[in-house]
C-alpha cells in the first residue's frame, strides 16, 4: 500500500515538473522563437521577431541571388529570383518560426516543445512575388523562348494531286505552374547553385487537324481537278482548278459537317472581285446644285447599282466544284442603294450642319491613315432616315485586306497588337462625338480597353466587326446627313438637318478605380513581334494607369425642355510598359 502510494506520489510530482518546465519554457520564450527552430539551416533560436527578420532578410538576398536554369538546351533562361520579384515573405516566415512550439492542445506542446530541445526542426520559409512587373517580364522571357501558334492543316496542289499539310500543335507558358517550380527549386538551399527546372507548357489544338484535311483530300481531288464556270448575261468567267486550290480551305469542324471544304473565305472574295469588276455597277448619288442665282436648288436624280450577292454565291461555287458533271454557277446580283435618293435630297436641301467634331492622329503610320481615310468614304454621304437606327459595323462592313483595309495596330489583350483595320476607332470616336453633341440617342458603345490620352475624357468609342458596334438612333422626324472627310493628320465628322432645335450641356466626373500597370518602364513586358527582325527589339511603349470616369449629358429640345439625361461610364484597364521582340 505504502508502495502504491509512493509511485502514485511519484507521478504527480513527475507531472508538475513537466509542467512547470513547460510553463517556465513558454514563459522564457514568449516573445521570442523557440530553440531549435531553424529556417534555410539558419538557426533563429532565442530571437525576438525582429531580430528574426533581419537575419531572414540577409540569409534571403543571399539565397535567391542563384541562378535557376528554366527550360534546358539553347532555350533556356537564366531566372535569377531576387531580380525577377520572387522575395522572402518574412512576417509569414517569421509567424511559422513563432508556431513551431504553439498552436495546438497543451499536451502536444509539449511534446513539441521537447522536441525542439532534443532535435530542433526546420521551417520551410514562405516565398512570394512581391515585384509583379518583374515577375512578368521574366515570364515573358521564358515565353519567348517556349511559346509557339498553332499551325493549321492546310491543302496543297501539287503535280500528284491535292497533299495535305500537316498541323502542329501549339503551346503557351504555363505561367502559374513555372512561379512553382520557380519557387521550389529557390527553397532548396543545399542544392548546387546553378538550379535546373523545365518550363510547364499548355498545348494549343489548331483549329484545323491533319485528320481533317485528310478526310478532305477525296473532296479536293474532285473540287481542282476542273474549272468552274461563272455566268451572268451571256458572259462566263472561269475559275481553274489551280486558282480553286488557292482560295479553299478545309472546314473548320471536318468532314461531318456538309462539306469538308469551304470557298467562303477572303481569298475567294478578292480573287472574284477583280475577277467579277464588269459585273458590279456602283449606285449614283442624288446631288443637290445650287441654282446660278444663288436662290434655289436642283437635285440631280440618283441610280441604283448592282452588287455581287457574294454568301449565296460562294455557297453555290462550293457546291459547283464537289459536283461531277454541272460546274455551272449563275451570278446572283442585287441592286444597291444609294447613300442619298432624289427623295433624301429634296429634303434636305435647306439643311444645317448641326453639330461636328474634329479628331487629330499622327501621319507616321500609312497604314493607319489609309484605313481611316477609307472608313471615311464609307460614311461619308450616309442618310438616317427618321427611327432608323445607324450601325457602324453594318455600314463599314468587315475590315479585311479583301476589302480594302490595312494592317495597323489594334488593341488586344492590353497590349497593341498588329492587326488588319487598326486605326478605325479613330473613326468611330470622332462620329461618337459627333452624335454625343447633336443630342441623338446612342444605342451602343463601348470605350476602349485603356484610355488614350489624345481621345476626350470619357468619349471615346471602340468597334470591332461582329462583336463590338456603335449605334445611335435618329429619333427625329428629321432626316439626317453624315458626312465625313479625313486628311493626313485628322479625321472630321458631322450631322446635318433641316430644321434641329437641340442643346446639349455634359459634365465629366474625376477619375476612380485609379491602377497602375503591373509592369514599369524599366522593367515592360517582352513581347514576340514577327514583323520585327530577329533579335531586334522595339522602344518602350509607355505603359498607362487604368481609371474609371463618367460623363453625363443632359439634352435639351425646344424650350429648354429636357428630353433625356443619359450617362456614359468608362471603364479602362491597365495598359502594360511593352518591348517588342523580334524572331
Amino acid at each position: 500500500m505504502w508502495v502504491r502510494r509512493g509511485v502514485v506520489t511519484f507521478i504527480v510530482l513527475l507531472v508538475l515538473v513537466v509542467v512547470g518546465a513547460a510553463l517556465a519554457d513558454s514563459l522564457a520564450y514568449r516573445d521570442r522563437i523557440h530553440p531549435g527552430v531553424r529556417v534555410w539551416g539558419l538557426d533563429l533560436g532565442g530571437l525576438r521577431s525582429g531580430e528574426a527578420e533581419r537575419a531572414l532578410e540577409k540569409k534571403a538576398v543571399s539565397l535567391l541571388a542563384e541562378p535557376i536554369a528554366v527550360g534546358g538546351g539553347p532555350t533556356s533562361v537564366r531566372v535569377v529570383p531576387l531580380e525577377a520579384g520572387i522575395g522572402l515573405d518574412v512576417d509569414s516566415t517569421v509567424k511559422a518560426a513563432r508556431g513551431a512550439a504553439d498552436g495546438g492542445p497543451w499536451w502536444r506542446d509539449l511534446t513539441r516543445r521537447a522536441s525542439l530541445w532534443a532535435r530542433g526542426a526546420d521551417v520551410q520559409p514562405v516565398l512570394s512575388v512581391v515585384d509583379p512587373a518583374a515577375w512578368e517580364q521574366a515570364l515573358d522571357d521564358v515565353a519567348l523562348g517556349v511559346e509557339r501558334l498553332p499551325r493549321d492543316a492546310r491543302l496543297i496542289l501539287t503535280d500528284d494531286g491535292p497533299k495535305a499539310v500537316a498541323a502542329a500543335d501549339g503551346v503557351v507558358l504555363d505561367r502559374a505552374g513555372l512561379q512553382k517550380r520557380v519557387v521550389r527549386a529557390a527553397l532548396t538551399a543545399d542544392s548546387p547553385a546553378y538550379h535546373q527546372v523545365s518550363a510547364p507548357t499548355i498545348t494549343v489544338s489548331p483549329e484545323v487537324t491533319t485528320d481533317q484535311a485528310r478526310s478532305a483530300l477525296d473532296a479536293a481531288r474532285l473540287a481542282f481537278s476542273a474549272p468552274v464556270q461563272l455566268a451572268y448575261r451571256g458572259h462566263t468567267y472561269e475559275v481553274t482548278g489551280e486558282q480553286l486550290s488557292s482560295i479553299a480551305e478545309v472546314r473548320k469542324g471536318g468532314a461531318a459537317l456538309e462539306s469538308p471544304l469551304t470557298f467562303d473565305t477572303p481569298e475567294a472574295q478578292a480573287l472574284l472581285e477583280k475577277r467579277l469588276a464588269g459585273v458590279t455597277t456602283p449606285p449614283v448619288d442624288a446631288q443637290i446644285v445650287p441654282e446660278q442665282s444663288g436662290k434655289g436648288f436642283t437635285v440631280v436624280p440618283s441610280h441604283e447599282g448592282r452588287t455581287v450577292e457574294w454568301e449565296p454565291l460562294l455557297a453555290a461555287l462550293g457546291r459547283a466544284a464537289l459536283s461531277r458533271d454541272r460546274r455551272y454557277v449563275p451570278i446572283p446580283t442585287t441592286q444597291s442603294q444609294p447613300k442619298l435618293t432624289t427623295e433624301d435630297a429634296e429634303q434636305l436641301r435647306d439643311r444645317r450642319e448641326i453639330s461636328s467634331f474634329t479628331t487629330y492622329f499622327s501621319s507616321s503610320n500609312q497604314a493607319r491613315v489609309n484605313n481611316i481615310r477609307q472608313v471615311a468614304e464609307y460614311l461619308d454621304g450616309v442618310v438616317i432616315r427618321p427611327g432608323e437606327t445607324f450601325s457602324f459595323n453594318k455600314t463599314v462592313g468587315p475590315r479585311t485586306k479583301a476589302a480594302g483595309f490595312d494592317e495597323a495596330p489594334v488593341i488586344r489583350d492590353g497590349v497593341l497588337t498588329p492587326g488588319v483595320g487598326g486605326g478605325i476607332c479613330q473613326v468611330s470616336t470622332t462620329l461618337f462625338n459627333a452624335v454625343f453633341f447633336a443630342g441623338l440617342p446612342v444605342v451602343e458603345r463601348r470605350p476602349h480597353s485603356f484610355f488614350i490620352d489624345h481621345y476626350p475624357v470619357g468619349r471615346d468609342a471602340t468597334v470591332s466587326y461582329g462583336a463590338v458596334d456603335f449605334k445611335f438612333r435618329n429619333d427625329t422626324d428629321q432626316v439626317l446627313l453624315l458626312t465625313a472627310t479625313a486628311g493626313d493628320r485628322s479625321v472630321r465628322v458631322s450631322l446635318a438637318a433641316p430644321q434641329w432645335e437641340r442643346t446639349v450641356t455634359y459634365s465629366t466626373s474625376r477619375f476612380t478605380n485609379v491602377v497602375p500597370p503591373s509592369s514599369t518602364e524599366k522593367r515592360p513586358r517582352r513581347l514576340r513581334d514577327p514583323q520585327l527582325e530577329a533579335g531586334q527589339l522595339s522602344p518602350v511603349e509607355k505603359g498607362i494607369d487604368g481609371r474609371s470616369v463618367d460623363v453625363t449629358r443632359t439634352v435639351k429640345g425646344a424650350g429648354g425642355r429636357v428630353l433625356f439625361t443619359d450617362t456614359f461610364t468608362s471603364t479602362y484597364q491597365p495598359k502594360d510598359f511593352v518591348v517588342r521582340v523580334g524572331g
